[in-house]
């Protein structure tokens, strides 16, 4: 069972990253001037230098030096930054479509969708919300693309229905997002929570039954999951 909340860049820095953007840093590195880059985010030379070393210092790009010129590139968590941001604008501009169509294939996990399913805070809140004890399990599903992952990741964006973490006075479990979905024929939801070793890459499905078992399925199977954005 989303990753550890982790620390945002500072909103300063997001014109820069921007861009770098615009000028092709995310295809390879380009060549970068501090006096170009100032002109661009209309800032100092000295700011503009800052920006450049407080982002490499993040991670977020790699600079080179090519004899007198500096090239920058933007890193994978550089885009990932970039593309949370604009996933998050379109969320608050445009409606969201009534479903999303994911498709992908079956693997085993660690088995740790059975233990948190059989955890008494969690499953009677899936019963309260979305009315079925879920079997205790997850059907795992490696996503076909990027696309569909960055699909994910703005259907989490935009929110769903929302399991409350709890403690049980040994550790904390975080909260769980549930989105309504059918996997094949079979009525169920997608969860997505708060701490757990999966990415975007991987959907984790529940049901009131095994979704093994109902839908003859192995490791290695392809299996379609309808996810419905609206939860009413």
């Amino acid at each position: 069972m989303a990753k550890e909340g982790r620390r945002r860049v500072n909103p300063a820095l997001l014109p820069t990253l921007i861009e770098l953007l615009l000028m092709g840093a995310r295809e390879g590195p380009v060549p970068v001037t501090t006096e170009e880059l100032a002109r661009r985010i209309g800032r100092s030379q000295q700011a503009a230098s800052k920006h450049l070393e407080a982002l490499e210092r993040e991670g977020l790009v790699e600079r080179y030096r090519r004899g007198r010129a500096t090239e920058v590139k933007l890193t994978p968590k550089g885009v990932n930054e970039l593309v949370g941001l604009y996933l998050i604008l379109r969320s608050t501009l445009e409606e969201p479509p009534e479903s999303y169509l994911f498709t992908g294939e079956v693997f085993s996990g660690l088995g740790e969708g059975r233990y948190y399913m059989s955890l008494e805070g969690y499953r009677r809140q899936f019963a309260e919300k979305l009315g079925f004890e879920p079997y205790p399990g997850t059907l795992n599903v490696r996503l076909d693309s990027p696309s569909q992952s960055m699909q994910l990741r703005e259907l989490v964006v935009r929110g769903g229905i929302r399991v409350k973490g709890f403690s049980d006075g040994v550790r904390t479990y975080g909260d769980v997002i549930c989105y309504r979905a059918l996997v094949e024929d079979v009525a169920g939801a997608v969860v997505v929570a708060e701490r757990t070793h999966y990415d975007y890459t991987v959907l984790e499905v529940i049901a009131p039954v095994n979704l093994r078992e109902a839908l003859g399925l192995r490791d290695g199977d392809r299996v379609s999951v309808r996810v419905f954005f609206r939860q009413g």
